[in-house]
């Protein structure tokens, strides 16, 4: 049986590879904003919601994807979300997702998406799946270089808040 210590160590995780998943979850909680299952959960939303991409810039595993969150939070701050009535939320919240989303496609060179598919590609697919499919790209950054463990560990304690006022098991 071979050492442990003679194991490959895996390669960075590429944004190709965690880039769809973490987009993906993003539209999937869009697309359920603004209908949180009790109007006492509407300001823990907005709360969860703003802390949740605020630590952004903190867990994406590439640098200048990193740099480039954290302009486009200066930018089109998430903290507007503050200000924005609930019956206007969902709109807002689907609509800033998915100008960040476009504007990192056109930066990337890639195709735009049709705004009027969203509800139907992203209604839906299943967060924890999705999860699933990112966890290990996040947690393989964290080990290969700087980033610490507690920026996503506190995105994953957002990330199933807005789950739970949302109904997603």
């Amino acid at each position: 049986m071979p050492c442990s210590c003679q194991k490959p160590e895996p390669d960075y995780p590429e944004s190709d590879h965690w880039g769809p998943p973490l987009w993906s979850i993003l539209h999937i909680l869009a697309e359920r904003g603004g209908r949180a299952v009790t109007p006492l959960y509407q300001e823990d939303e907005k709360r969860q919601w703003i802390s949740l991409i605020q630590l952004l810039p903190k867990m994406i595993p590439c640098p200048m994807c990193r740099q480039h969150c954290e302009e486009w939070l200066i930018f089109r701050p998430i903290t507007d979300l503050k200000n924005i009535a609930y019956t206007n939320y969902y709109s807002w919240l689907t609509t800033w997702v998915y100008d960040f989303h476009e504007s990192v496609n056109d930066r990337t060179g890639k195709p735009s998406f049709d705004k009027s598919l969203l509800a139907a590609t992203y209604g839906h697919l299943s967060i924890k799946g999705t999860l699933q499919v990112l966890k290990p790209h996040i947690e393989t950054a964290i080990r290969l270089t700087g980033l610490t463990i507690l920026p996503w560990n506190k995105w994953l304690v957002h990330l199933k808040m807005l789950c739970s006022i949302y109904g997603i098991s």
